[in-house]
C-alpha cells in the first residue's frame, strides 16, 4: 500500500512509519524540517518536505495514496497570540481539501479522549471541531477517529517538580512535604487539580501507532471512533511507580483544587486563555466529565503498561 504519515518522525509518526515499513509498506513521511530528510529515508521511507498549511504541496504528496494519517501539530500554548480553535480550523479544513482534491478514499485522524465534547474540555476542544470539520468529507471517504487518552510522556513535565527545582518545585515540597522533609531531603510531589484516588486511563504512543497502522492497513468501510489506551491506574498507582524507579518511594500526587491551579500557571507566565482551557481540561479528568464517552466504548488495553514507562521516566529523570 502507499500511504502518507504526517507528524515528521514525533513520538507516534516515528513508530508507525517504522512499523509499516517493515511491513512492505511504500511510505511518505511528511515534514517541515529539512533536516529530517536523512532520518527518514534511513526508516525506508520517502520525506515529503512541506508545510501543512500548503495545499497544493499537501495535494500533490496525498496523491495515489491508499490511506492517510492525519495528525495537528503540538500548539505552543506559551504563545500569548495562540489561537488555537482558528489554528485547529484552518489545519483541519486544508487536510480536508487535499484529501478531497487527491481523491484519497481512507482517512486515520489523530484526535483525543474528550473530544465527543463540545464544551467542558478545556484545552481538548479543538479536537471535537476537527472531528467535525472532517466529517463532512464526501461518504465514499472512510474515516476512523483515533482518541488516545492520557499519554504517559506528559508525565514528564512533572520532572522538575519531583526534584523540587524551581519555585513552584520548592513551594509544593514544602507544602506537601513539610519542613522535617525538605530538611531530609525525602521531599516528591506531582500537583494538578486531578490526582490521589482519580482514577485515569493512559497510553504510550508505541501503542497509538499500532492501533494507527492496524487501522491504516485493514480493509474498512464507513466512519468510526476508536479509544486507545495502554493502562488504566489512579495517580497514586502513578506516584507509586514513578517514585519507586527514581529512588523517591515517598512521592505524592495530591489534589490541587482548580483555584490553586490556575494559581501555579500564572506563576510559570502561562497566559491566561491557555491556563483557563489546561484547569477546565484537568477539572473534566478530575471529574470523569472527560473519559466518560471513553468508558462507554473501552477499548482492549494496549502492551505498554505503567512498569515499563516508569523505566523510561526514570532514565530521562536521572540524565544532568
Amino acid at each position: 500500500m502507499k500511504l502518507i504519515v504526517t507528524g515528521s518522525l514525533g513520538n507516534i509518526s516515528a513508530p508507525l512509519t517504522q512499523q509499516l515499513v517493515q511491513q512492505g509498506h511504500a511510505v511518505t513521511v511528511i515534514s517541515r524540517q529539512p533536516e529530517k530528510r536523512s532520518a527518514i529515508e534511513a526508516l525506508g521511507a520517502r520525506p515529503a518536505i512541506g508545510t501543512l498549511q500548503d495545499g497544493a504541496f499537501l495535494a500533490a504528496t496525498f496523491a495515489g495514496a491508499d490511506a492517510v494519517y492525519c495528525m495537528l501539530p503540538p500548539f505552543n500554548y506559551f504563545d500569548p497570540t495562540l489561537d488555537v480553535m482558528a489554528e485547529a480550523s484552518q489545519l483541519a479544513t486544508a487536510y480536508a481539501a487535499a484529501i478531497r482534491q487527491a481523491g484519497v478514499k481512507r482517512v486515520v485522524h489523530l484526535s483525543s479522549v474528550g473530544a465527543h465534547l463540545a464544551e467542558g474540555n478545556g484545552l481538548l476542544a479543538f479536537h471535537h471541531l476537527a472531528e467535525n470539520i472532517l466529517r463532512e468529507l464526501p461518504a465514499d471517504v472512510s474515516l476512523t477517529h483515533l482518541r488516545p487518552v492520557s499519554f504517559y510522556n506528559n508525565l514528564f513535565n512533572f520532572k522538575d517538580m519531583i526534584k523540587g527545582q524551581g519555585l513552584l518545585g520548592r513551594f509544593l515540597a514544602l507544602r506537601y512535604s513539610g519542613l522535617s522533609a525538605m530538611l531530609a531531603g525525602k521531599t516528591g510531589v506531582i500537583a494538578a487539580n486531578y490526582g490521589a484516588d482519580d482514577k485515569l486511563a493512559w497510553v504510550s504512543p508505541r501503542d497509538i501507532a499500532a492501533a494507527a497502522a492496524e487501522e491504516l492497513t485493514t480493509p474498512f468501510a464507513g466512519r468510526n471512533v476508536r479509544y486507545v489506551a495502554s493502562d488504566e491506574l489512579t495517580c497514586t498507582d502513578i506516584a507509586g511507580a514513578l517514585g519507586a524507579a527514581v529512588g523517591k518511594p515517598y512521592l505524592k500526587w495530591p489534589l490541587m483544587s482548580d483555584k490553586q491551579m490556575k494559581s501555579g500557571l500564572e506563576m510559570f507566565k502561562v497566559p491566561k486563555a491557555s491556563a483557563a482551557g489546561m484547569v477546565e481540561m484537568n477539572a473534566g479528568l478530575h471529574s470523569g466529565l472527560v473519559e466518560e464517552d471513553y468508558y462507554r466504548h473501552r477499548p482492549v488495553l494496549g502492551q505498554v503498561k505503567l512498569a515499563d514507562f516508569a523505566q523510561e521516566f526514570a532514565a530521562l529523570y536521572h540524565q544532568p
